[in-house]
């Protein structure tokens, strides 16, 4: 009896193994076709099929990556290598995530595990390199902002040496080069004195007095005798102009803010142009007028002004934080709009939209506030797909779908229907119902036992649910846990006659097979599941049931007095039907 259970649970694992690799296969497929939503899905059935599979994971991983659910994505590369630390592709994945979370450091370290491991592997090497070029293109970003804001500006044209510098037009030429190709900063910065320069005055450091790379240190000079302090320079008519524009257009723009918040837009709207007009260097009171035409709910004009300000930015070589805040707005636009959409058709292009637009600040200048917001962005649009997605009717279709298949014993076909009525309807216990007869019809009783008890916490007075768990138990000749359950489907308050008679049956067929077993040798794999049971291992710990297990086998008086007591009967019954107990 104990052979032909242990070749049973072999031929269950091999069902699902099999099953894992077929749902292996349809998710390479979905992958290969860029379908990856679909190869999450089959991933996700290959691992309920088979949890111990690392592969599995793995894949789903790289899947998680692609749809930017970094967090995911990390959480089963995390899992992965859990399942096998030597398995160098797990590090890779992980340290895609990490890199998608922007976490450069801990996915840099990420790959360095994995190529200790495998020092050769191209995968590994690749994300290294990307993650280096990440991190030096943020310094790269950080030096250009630099030159380019508005504080940079004016520190460079302050200073006597690097203003002849703004005025020369080879010069800005190269400033704008570096503007479409940031790369090349580095590279100028080692060629160009003038851009060395540049630097020392916006780091208020002298950079320059470090002397050229590869020469040696020169020796400590004595300290030099304190030089009286240079007079400031005087700025010139031009710079004094400059500055003049940007004051008046600075105070014409704050009355324009008064104006806004007093909700007066009109007024704000027309201050707002007037000084841009005045200084165009500064694009943020075009934005500004956006923010007046958001808040006139003109989301058309909103979102054509914020493009504007753009194209005009990149004109003038604005700050990057000024273009960026222009695409938060038009994601915020995008938001507003797809808040007042009606019907998950008409909300979901703007959603994703929003989600673009935030990224496109992000790339600009780096915040916490758009990260959330697209973020945000993302999780309404799933929770508004999933709504969607969401149809009694379709549920029920999915279902008669999965009865006709479930009929001609074509039952994974049946099943995936079942899920998908779950998916539609997850209110209804029938369809977790249907879901776990068709697993006990593929042996995949852990499967069958899990669904019933998601069945049974939906709908607690389901007497069907607990007779056909109880009746899997049995075949598992778990008898303790079968009792309560029948007795419960009895105790049920308006269970039906049928379901009702099933019970008495089972009960009585339940208690003839716990006296049967007390005479057949024992059952090794039922003797084996039952001491995995938390219940029984605690019954088993408790010194008064020892004492009385103990008194059995010495004092036979004791015992039978031992069993007069409810409570201890109770629980040497319960150990006596789960076979670790017998009275002969």
């Amino acid at each position: 009896m104990c052979i032909r259970d242990r070749v049973s649970t072999q031929s269950t694992g091999d069902s699902g193994r099999a099953m894992a690799q077929e749902a292996k296969a349809k998710g390479n497929a979905a992958f290969s076709a860029g379908n990856f939503e679909e190869a999450v899905k089959h991933y996700s059935d290959a691992i309920g099929h088979d949890a111990s599979d690392h592969v599995f994971y793995s894949n789903r991983s790289a899947c998680l990556s692609s749809l930017n659910r970094y967090d995911e994505a990390l959480a089963d590369a995390n899992k992965c290598i859990e399942l096998k630390p030597d398995f160098a592709k797990g590090y890779s994945r992980k340290g895609a995530a990490l890199h998608g979370q922007n976490k450069l450091q801990e996915a840099h370290g990420a790959y360095e595990e994995g190529l200790k491991i495998d020092p050769e592997n191209a995968a590994l090497k690749k994300g290294m390199a990307d993650v280096r070029a990440a991190g030096s293109a943020d310094g790269t970003a950080s030096i250009l902002n630099m030159f380019m804001s508005a504080e940079g500006q004016a520190k460079l044209n302050s200073d006597p040496e690097t203003a002849a510098y703004m005025k020369d037009p080879s010069f800005l030429q190269t400033l704008a080069m570096c503007k479409q190709q940031p790369q090349m900063i580095n590279m100028l910065l080692q060629q160009d004195p003038r851009m060395m320069k540049c630097l020392s005055v916006l780091m208020g450091v002298n950079l320059q007095a470090a002397g050229q790379p590869g020469a040696s240190a020169p020796a400590p000079a004595p300290a030099p005798a304190p030089k009286p302090k240079e007079p400031v320079k005087e700025l010139t008519e031009e710079e004094k102009a400059e500055a003049a524009k940007l004051a008046e257009a600075k105070a014409v723009k704050d009355e324009g803010t008064a104006a806004y918040k007093a909700k007066d837009f009109a007024k704000a709207v027309e201050l707002y142009n007037k000084a841009y007009e005045m200084y165009p260097k500064d694009i943020s009171p075009l934005t500004n007028v956006a923010a007046c035409l958001f808040e006139q709910d003109d989301f058309e004009g909103c979102l054509a002004q914020c493009h504007d300000a753009i194209a005009k930015g990149r004109e003038q070589m604005s700050d990057f934080t000024l273009i960026a805040k222009a695409w938060v707005r038009i994601g915020n636009t995008y938001m507003r709009m797809a808040a007042r959409a009606e019907g998950f058709a008409n909300k979901e292009p703007h959603y994703k939209e929003a989600i673009e637009a935030y990224a496109k600040s992000l790339l600009e200048h780096y915040t916490v506030d758009a990260f959330d917001r697209q973020k945000k962005a993302k999780a309404l649009l799933k929770k508004h797909h999933d709504a969607e997605y969401k149809d009694p009717e379709k549920a029920l279709a999915a279902k008669e779908r999965g009865n006709e298949f479930f009929k001609k014993q074509e039952f994974v076909d049946a099943l995936r229907c079942y899920e998908e009525a779950i998916a539609r309807d997850p209110s209804n216990h029938l369809y977790l119902s249907n879901l776990a007869t068709c697993y006990i019809k593929m042996n995949q009783m852990g499967l069958a036992e899990e669904t019933l008890d998601k069945c049974i916490k939906l709908c607690p007075t389901f007497p069907k649910a607990y007779l056909n768990k109880a009746h899997l138990l049995f075949v598992r000749k778990e008898f303790h846990k079968v009792q309560p359950l029948y007795e419960l489907v009895m105790e049920l308050p308006d269970v039906d006659e049928d379901s009702k008679k099933k019970a008495e049956e089972g009960l009585k067929r339940t208690q003839i097979a716990i006296q049967q077993a007390q005479y057949e040798a024992p059952d090794e794999e039922r003797l084996r599941r039952a001491q995995q049971d938390p219940e029984i291992q605690l019954l088993l710990m408790d010194p008064q049931v020892q004492q009385a297990i103990k008194d059995f086998q010495e004092n036979p008086k004791y015992a039978q007095q031992a069993l007069k007591e409810p409570q201890m009967a109770a629980k040497l019954q319960k150990l006596m039907a789960a076979g670790v107990l017998r009275f002969q």
